[in-house]
C-alpha cells in the first residue's frame, strides 16, 4: 500500500514550544521538529510519508495576514507535490487561519487540516500526540476541505470557534454538527462533509490572498454609549465595522450605536451585525431594534462564526467590491461558512 505524501507545516504555538525559535526559519529547525516528531509519534509514519516545513515559530496572536498568505501560498506552490496538507497552528488564533485558507484557495480538491495542542508535545500529559495522528489520519482520508481536527472531533474549517483555554476540547462549531469523531473507529457524516475526489480530478485551486486587515470589531455593552467623537474616529480610522450586538442583533437604539452606523453608511463603508451570542443567528428582522439598523443598511451576519464574518469582511475590503453589493456578499457562502443547510444524522463510518 503506497502511503499518501503530505506536507507539514508549522506556525507556532504550544504544541511545538520545545522547539529553538532561534533555528525556526531554518532546514536545520525543520529536520529537528521531523525527528521530534519521529521519536514522540512514530505512528503517524505509519499513515502518510510526511514532509515538514517551519514556516514561522509565533504565537498564534501574533498571526495574521502575513502568515495566512504565506500559507496559502505555499500549499499553492506544493499543491501538485503532496496529497494532503496539516498545519500545526496556535489554538487562540487557529480558527482564523481555518478561514482565511478556506477563502484564499477557492476550488480546495485536497484535505487541509488544523491542529495544535493545550499542552506541548515534550510533556508527559499532552494532548498533541493523539491530535497529531488524528489530523494525518484525517488528512489522508482526501476530504476537499479546511477542516480543524482537535481532542477527537472534526469540524469545518469556517464553521469552528476556539471556546475553551481550559478544556482539552477547545474548540466547537457552535451553528453546525462536527463533520466527524474519531473513537474506536473513525466516524465521518458522509451527508455533511464534501466527498473525497478521484486523484485526476484533484486540479489546483485558485489563490486569492486580498484582503485589507482595516476593520475593528465593537462589543456593545447595556447603557454604554458611544460618544460622537469615538464614532468619528471609528468611521474614519477604519474601512469597515463588525459590532457584536445582543441575541439576533439588537443595540440600544440610544446612545450613538444608530448614528455610528449612520455615519459609515454615508462614507460608504459597510457595518456588519454579529451577535455575542456563541450559538444562533443574526435576524435583524426580529426585533424593533434590530430593523432600525438593517434599515440604516447594516450587514446581517447571520449563523457565521465571528471569525468567518470577520475574516469575510477582510477579503469583501481587500477585492474592492462595490458598496452595494456587500447583503449579497455577506449571504453567499464562499466556504460554507453561512447558511449550508446542514443536516443532523448518525455517525456513518469513513471509508476512502
Amino acid at each position: 500500500m503506497t502511503h499518501p505524501r503530505l506536507l507539514l507545516l508549522h506556525t507556532g504555538g504550544t504544541f511545538g514550544m520545545a522547539l529553538d525559535a532561534a533555528s525556526a526559519q531554518t532546514h536545520k529547525g525543520s529536520t529537528e521538529y521531523l525527528d521530534a516528531i519521529a521519536r514522540r509519534v512514530p505512528e503517524v509514519a505509519i499513515l502518510a510519508n510526511i514532509e515538514v516545513r517551519v514556516l514561522c515559530n509565533l504565537d498564534s496572536s501574533d498571526v495574521g495576514h502575513a502568515q495566512w498568505a504565506l500559507l496559502a501560498k505555499t500549499i499553492h506552490d506544493e499543491y501538485e507535490n503532496f496529497d494532503a496538507f496539516v498545519v500545526v497552528h496556535g489554538t487562540d488564533t487557529l480558527a482564523f487561519t481555518a478561514c482565511a485558507l478556506a477563502y484564499f484557495l477557492p476550488g480546495l480538491t485536497k484535505t487541509i487540516v488544523l491542529t495544535g495542542s493545550q499542552r506541548p508535545l515534550s510533556e508527559l500529559r499532552t494532548d498533541a500526540r493523539a491530535n497529531l495522528i488524528d489530523a494525518v489520519e484525517l488528512a489522508a482520508s482526501g476530504i476537499p476541505e479546511v477542516l480543524v481536527c482537535f481532542d477527537g472531533l472534526v469540524h469545518r474549517g469556517t464553521r469552528t470557534t476556539k471556546y475553551s483555554n481550559e478544556h482539552l476540547r477547545a474548540f466547537r462549531s457552535p451553528n453546525a454538527q462536527p463533520l466527524g469523531a474519531f473513537g474506536v473507529h473513525f466516524r465521518i457524516r458522509k451527508r455533511l462533509a464534501r466527498k473525497p475526489l478521484p486523484r485526476l480530478a484533484r486540479s489546483k485551486p485558485g489563490l486569492d490572498i486580498r484582503v485589507d486587515t482595516s476593520v475593528v470589531t465593537l462589543d456593545a455593552c447595556p447603557g454604554a454609549g458611544l460618544p460622537s467623537e469615538v464614532a468619528d474616529a471609528l468611521v474614519s480610522s477604519s474601512k469597515g465595522l463588525v459590532l457584536k450586538g445582543f441575541g439576533s442583533g439588537n443595540l440600544p437604539l440610544e446612545g450613538g450605536w444608530l448614528r455610528l452606523c449612520e455615519k459609515a453608511f454615508a462614507s460608504k463603508k459597510p457595518v456588519v451585525m454579529a451577535t455575542q451570542c456563541l450559538a444562533g443567528r443574526v435576524s435583524l428582522d426580529a426585533y424593533e431594534n434590530g430593523r432600525a439598523f438593517r434599515d440604516v443598511g447594516v450587514v446581517s451576519g447571520g449563523d457565521m462564526t465571528s471569525e468567518a464574518l470577520t475574516l469575510k469582511l477582510m477579503v469583501w475590503l481587500g477585492r474592492g467590491l462595490p458598496f452595494d453589493s456587500r447583503h449579497e456578499f455577506f449571504h453567499t457562502p464562499l466556504a460554507m461558512e453561512c447558511d449550508a443547510g446542514l443536516e443532523t444524522d448518525v455517525f456513518e463510518k469513513e471509508t476512502t
